[in-house]
């Protein structure tokens, strides 16, 4: 046991966790985190820390609600000092949760034989702190009125011609008389039964053309 926890000892408080240094021993009991150096005795409350971040020249601060523990960096192994203040999470948490206060008042500076040193500079790389709680949203926007879909467009109905019928009938009537007229002279002169027939295809068909095409 080395001349710093042998000190701690004396206190007669139990240790929960704990690292001994070349300069320092700290120690975590049920509501304190304890430093004890060559200076004296140095203690903050567990319920009360916020951030662990750097300090000035060579240093470790770890931030309470209206307190701080300097720690000197050479004091401590530098590996061990980190793994022991990830460390210190859980016991944080757990005495913010034993702990019933309704509200913290300001603590006394801290307990030691010489003076505090004074306040630190804000530390610029936290080892690990507290992330605040999201913002919500308190208005909510209503939702845009859907516009009407667009009325259908009538369609324009076609009109049919009154002609149609009776053109179709006068094409079939002129297409009966050519074949009856080819039929009935077949010893007529073959230019003037080829001009009659070809006559009168052509006319039928541009009479029923027209009576399909006006509908």
């Amino acid at each position: 046991m080395g001349k710093y926890e042998a000190a701690f000892s004396r206190l007669g408080e139990e240790a929960l966790a704990k690292l001994e240094g070349p300069g320092g021993f700290l120690a975590v009991t049920e509501a304190h985190l304890v430093l004890v150096d060559d200076t004296g005795v140095k203690r903050l409350e567990l319920a009360r820390i916020r951030r662990v971040g750097k300090g000035e020249a060579g240093t470790l601060l770890v931030q309470g609600e209206g307190d701080s523990l300097v720690l000197p960096l050479k004091a401590f192994p530098l590996e061990e000092l980190k793994a022991f203040l990830e460390g210190l999470k859980p016991h944080v948490a757990r005495a913010r949760k034993a702990t019933s206060a309704p509200a913290p008042v300001p603590k006394a500076p801290l307990t030691q034989e010489t003076a505090p040193p004074p306040p630190p500079e804000p530390p610029k790389a936290p080892v690990w702190e507290e992330e605040p709680p999201a913002k919500r949203d308190s208005v909510e926007l209503a939702p845009e009125p859907e516009s009407p879909p667009p009325a259908p467009v009538p369609q324009a109905k076609g009109r049919r011609n009154p002609l149609a019928l009776p053109l179709k009938i006068l094409s079939l009537l002129t297409l009966a008389y050519t074949l009856a007229f080819v039929a009935l002279n077949p010893g007529a002169d073959p230019w003037v039964l080829a001009g009659v027939l070809l006559g009168g295809l052509g006319l039928a068909l541009t009479e029923w053309s027209l009576a399909t095409s006006s509908q």
